[in-house]
């Protein structure tokens, strides 16, 4: 009997744990309003972490909108690095902190948050219903794209049509991107770069620009790997920032076509056109749409809950909010802390809801049809690749 007993607290807490280290497997049954009013009754407090400045003002107009006093709220804004480094310390510790997270970095959230037990996926039917299969494995709040940029200036349209141009020597040089070593979603793209699939799209878009078949240095093992190989032994220049790349790339006072190329977000290169000066009324820069096999890579801002959230319920129900229209883009009225009236994300370029019926802004695409030539993040993959791909860029530079 009493190892019967002894199996059964074994079996017991073996469940237990395996529950709570994959939550966000089934949609939670709690409504939007249950979890709003279970939140404001246990104090509305609500406090996030985020590397984007629109959370921030979003948290202000959540509290406004739904009458939680503006003291009890609070949005951080903090990059990747520092955020696991923070989540971590104050998970394990049992420290007070966010509640809910909005974290880029999808290798090290799942290995060093996810996988820790300091955070969980967290999604309701309501979520399900607008974000579908992105609510799983860590659900996507917003995608943003990186792209191939150039100086229209020094390169004609349609000269880049394939990805390997940054390892000719004829374009020795001319590539800048943010420092994949400072950069996660970075590394991650070149991490995704080595999936069995994404390999052997490029070993196809080797032969089409070479003429040839590729063949491997003993050091790669595969296309994706020769490709970051050949990729940094060309030249590439490794930025600060996206913003700083782009006004480097359309510097109106080039006098020579170096640097002329970068991969960085489409947000920024909007931010960052200029008026060419040897063609008055076009853009110094532009991007690459079609390029083979694929014209950058798609990447999420995820939202997840705290292990120790102090208002789980609260947190979730911002959550929710966020994923409608008024959520991502306002409703005219809202304003944040400072009295402006909340625009989330609206009129903005390279930023897209989780929620894919919310209207993109004119000019731009859906995230479906980004989908279908940009790489996208796949956070488990990269988690359990990323190590290597590190390692192999630091024997090659």
């Amino acid at each position: 009997m009493k190892k019967f007993l002894l199996l059964l607290c074994c079996f017991v807490m073996a469940f237990s744990i395996a529950a709570y280290a994959a939550p966000g497997t089934l949609p939670d049954t709690a409504t939007f309003e249950k979890l709003l009013a279970a939140g404001k009754a246990n104090g509305n407090k609500l406090t996030i972490y985020t590397t984007h400045s629109v959370t921030v003002s979003a948290v202000e107009a959540f509290a406004n909108k739904f009458g939680i006093p503006l003291d009890k709220v609070e949005g951080v804004q903090i990059g990747d690095n520092n955020q696991i480094t923070q989540v971590a310390t104050e998970v394990s510790s049992g420290v007070s902190g966010a509640d809910v997270i909005f974290i880029q970095d999808g290798a090290r959230t799942v290995s060093e948050l996810v996988e820790e037990g300091y955070v969980y996926n967290w999604y309701n039917q309501e979520i399900l219903d607008k974000v579908g299969a992105d609510c799983k494995p860590l659900l996507v709040w917003d995608y943003c794209n990186k792209v191939f940029i150039y100086n229209t200036d020094y390169m004609p349209d349609g000269e880049l049509s394939n990805i390997w141009y940054c390892t000719d020597p004829k374009y020795a040089g001319t590539l800048q991107m943010k420092d994949p070593e400072k950069e996660g979603v970075n590394m991650n793209f070149l991490v995704m770069l080595t999936s069995e699939e994404n390999a052997a799209l490029l070993a196809k878009a080797y032969k089409d620009y070479y003429g040839k078949d590729i063949q491997l240095d003993d050091d790669c093992p595969n296309a994706g790997y020769q490709w970051i190989k050949m990729m940094y032994k060309n030249g590439l220049v490794a930025g600060d920032s996206d913003g700083n790349i782009a006004k480097a790339i359309g510097n109106p006072e080039q006098e020579a076509p170096t640097k002329w190329s970068a991969l960085i977000t489409l947000n920024k290169y909007v931010k960052n056109r200029k008026d060419s000066k040897k063609k008055p009324g076009n853009f110094t820069l532009n991007y690459v749409e079609k390029m083979a096999p694929v014209a950058g890579f798609i990447y999420p801002i995820y939202g997840l809950i705290t292990a120790n959230a102090d208002n789980p319920d609260l947190a979730k129900a911002f959550l929710i909010w966020l994923f409608t229209e008024e959520g991502w883009q306002g409703d005219g009225k809202t304003v944040q802390r400072d009295g402006s009236v909340y625009v989330g994300m609206k009129g903005r370029m390279g930023d897209y809801s989780g929620n894919q019926s919310i209207a993109v802004v004119e000019g731009d695409s859906p995230v479906t049809v980004w989908k279908k030539i940009l790489i996208q993040e796949d956070p488990v993959f990269a988690a359990a690749n990323r190590a290597d791909v590190e390692d192999f860029i630091k024997i090659i530079k």
